[in-house]
């Protein structure tokens, strides 16, 4: 009876141990982060990397704060993506006291990043006099070779255009960024 004890007791201590075992090395060959998330866009394919989402888009990176899905809401004149494609440069401009003046300066910079890897050079300014030593940017300055994005604080999140210059508006501080990932999506022909 002892030894029936015992073999049950060494039988249970063997299965833990091989449970202690096998879940270890599933670790080591799974890891411990859970699986990568994509999404397809329109041919496209996205990769979650925790805090962005990355495209290969004409065999280059491009990162996105937002899915194209949820900047379909984003009204947006039809041709504005045609008016920025193929530029060398693009140039964009807000208000220095902005009330989003942080998720607008944030846009701007996520943007110019993104489009540096194209080869665009997205010079930043203010439609102001400022202290930052930046250039004085408006709408008149828009042409069709340079572009101008007036990111301005709107009733509605959208993007426009009024005298060649492309007006992107929002309403709240995510918005901005919702509005500067539609402009890319749109440059980069991921949307229309």
């Amino acid at each position: 009876m002892k030894d029936k004890k015992e073999k049950k007791r060494w039988g249970l201590i063997l299965f833990i141990v091989f449970i202690m075992i096998g879940t270890s090395v599933s670790f080591v060959f799974f890891g411990f982060s859970p699986a990568t998330e994509r999404v397809k866009y329109n041919g496209f394919s996205f990769v979650n990397n925790g805090n962005m989402w990355i495209a290969k888009i004409s065999g280059r990176e491009a990162a996105f704060s937002f899915l194209p899905s949820e900047v379909e809401s984003v009204l947006a004149f039809e041709d504005f993506s045609k008016r920025l494609q193929g530029k060398l440069e693009i140039d964009v401009t807000y208000d220095l006291n902005s009330t989003y003046k942080e998720s607008i300066a944030l846009a701007n910079h996520q943007m110019g990043l993104t489009l540096a890897a194209y080869g665009i050079f997205v010079r930043k300014g203010f439609t102001t006099n400022n202290t930052f030593n930046l250039p004085i940017i408006t709408c008149d300055n828009a042409t069709i070779n340079v572009p101008v994005v007036y990111f301005r604080q709107g009733n509605t999140t959208n993007i426009n255009i009024e005298n060649n210059c492309i007006i992107a508006e929002a309403s709240a501080n995510a918005d901005f960024i919702m509005v500067k990932d539609r402009l890319l999506y749109g440059m980069l022909g991921v949307m229309k």
